[in-house]
């Protein structure tokens, strides 16, 4: 009860909350607007959809996190837009690809399966798969990134990367096995489906440094290679995902020398990484990987993809110009604990507390005014799919929320309840599209993920419950997960 009365005594939350609350009002109100409006139009919900980007950029641009009231950081300057833009160059170069080459790959055939196909399905794999297979890799380089000194950093990747490699590959086939139990695709088919996942398993964990380093130029220039790849031999699948790696490799430059097999994480180590990386990544990328299953393939896929890009902008914004200050509030904390008199720490984590509330609900504002304005510009576009863009919609921005109070969880060193949120949510996802059942026709998904925005929202507030009790006085979470470690 405490944690939803704190969102209404503070002016900033009360605003912020209201505000996801009557976005997905309207998002839910998006279906109906055909009834009462006359013909002609969806140049206006076009025009409308086009405003809330606008809003949702205002948002991004001063999200007032330091003062509600009187905001004067600059976490919207054109150095931290064009951040955010180079970090989301996948999304933006492969939605402008992808389309593009298309006609070409549906021509081609591997195993009696239609090449666009394997690669929808690798496509939809291996966001999943990237969570769990570099997740065991911020354990090996978990020390040394306090002092940010990238050399040793960089030494200390390339000790382990060849054997977290070896060891990461298992995890296709936990893939490859359901892909093929489910479509009963020929080997060929499916040994280039598991070929197509083990070389982006390869590509991204070469992007671990970029993203380590902050940089965003060379994260942006390894997409780039990969969508220049894709768009000039589109039947080449194997070429992208080498040629971005490449890219990576190059900008380890003398590091590279360490590269070896001697050192590796320890089995236990590593597997508990990785089935922590499979939970929590289920939440944002589980429900499109049972879709393909659940139809073959055969499933409204620009639909869907659109719907889903409002939860992957704003979960990238909280990453991009969010976390950094979050982290820096707690490297304060984390001083003024092993030193700082009583009343600085009880500043310090009031501070703290406030600093992820706001960032958490700043992220949940921007995503669902995003979310608002994709539902608009399908109803204008593509009217008959509208219904399969506000549940899948409405899900990935619960899902983004869910991911984001469990990646806090997990930030403050809360393991075990991310995993079982994740947990929970990967059974009622696959309940909601095999249980339930995926509609035919045009609104093919949309029951399943209409159960899904119900069964996410719950797990949501749960997740809230859980993220207050650790938050609301930091301090004391982060003093008794020390104490009992020693």
């Amino acid at each position: 009860m405490k944690s939803l009365t704190s969102l209404m005594r503070d002016t900033y939350a009360r605003t912020r909350t209201l505000a996801m609350i009557a976005g997905m009002v309207l998002t839910g109100l998006v279906p109906f607007v055909d009834g009462v409006m006359p013909a002609g139009f969806s140049i206006v919900l076009l025009a409308v959809g086009a405003g809330v980007v606008m809003i949702a950029l205002l948002v991004m641009m001063r999200p007032g996190i330091d003062n509600a009231e009187e905001s004067t950081e600059t976490n919207g300057d054109a150095r931290t837009g064009a951040a955010l833009l180079l970090y989301l160059s996948p999304v933006i170069l492969l939605n402008v690809v992808y389309p593009m080459v298309s006609p070409a790959m549906a021509a081609v055939d591997v195993g009696g399966v239609p090449l666009t196909l394997v690669v929808l399905a690798s496509s939809i794999t291996v966001p999943w798969l990237a969570q769990a297979a570099c997740l065991p890799a911020y354990r090996v380089i978990g020390d040394l990134m306090a002092e940010r000194d990238l050399e040793a950093i960089t030494r200390r990747f390339c000790q382990f990367w060849p054997m977290m490699f070896v060891q990461s590959l298992p995890l296709v086939v936990v893939f490859a096995l359901p892909l093929w139990l489910v479509t009963g695709w020929t080997p060929t088919a499916l040994a280039i489906f598991a070929s197509l996942c083990g070389l982006h398993l390869l590509f991204v964990q070469s992007l671990v440094m970029s993203n380590v380093a902050n940089r965003r130029g060379a994260w942006a220039l390894a997409w780039s290679a990969y969508a220049g790849a894709l768009f000039l031999a589109p039947t080449l699948w194997w070429l992208p995902p080498l040629i971005g790696s490449l890219t990576q490799l190059a900008a380890m430059g003398p590091g590279l020398r360490h590269l070896g097999v001697a050192h590796r994480i320890g089995a236990r180590e590593f597997s508990a990484d990785v089935l922590r990386g499979l939970l929590m990544g289920s939440v944002l990328w589980a429900d499109k990987l049972v879709l393909f299953l659940a139809t073959g393939g055969d499933f409204q896929v620009v639909v869907v993809f659109a719907a889903m890009l409002p939860a992957v902008v704003a979960y990238n914004f909280y990453f991009i110009n969010l976390a950094p200050r979050v982290d820096r509030e707690m490297a304060g904390l984390h001083r003024t604990i092993s030193g700082g008199p009583m009343a600085t720490l009880l500043t310090a984590s009031k501070r703290l507390s406030l600093v992820v509330d706001r960032s958490v609900l700043t992220t949940g504002t921007i995503g669902v005014l995003l979310t608002l304005a994709v539902s608009l510009v399908v109803n204008g576009l593509l009217p008959t799919q509208v219904l399969l863009a506000v549940f899948a919609g409405a899900s990935s921005w619960a899902f983004m929320m869910l991911t984001l109070l469990s990646y806090e969880l997990d930030f403050i060193g809360e393991k075990v309840s991310p995993q079982f949120l994740g947990g929970a949510h990967l059974v009622l996802c696959v309940a909601a599209f095999y249980v339930l059942g995926v509609p035919g026709g045009d609104g093919n998904g949309a029951g399943a993920y209409a159960a899904l925005v119900v069964a996410d929202l719950l797990l949501v507030g749960v997740a809230w419950l859980l993220y207050k009790r650790h938050w609301v006085q930091p301090e004391y979470t982060l003093f008794w997960r020390h104490a009992t470690t020693w």
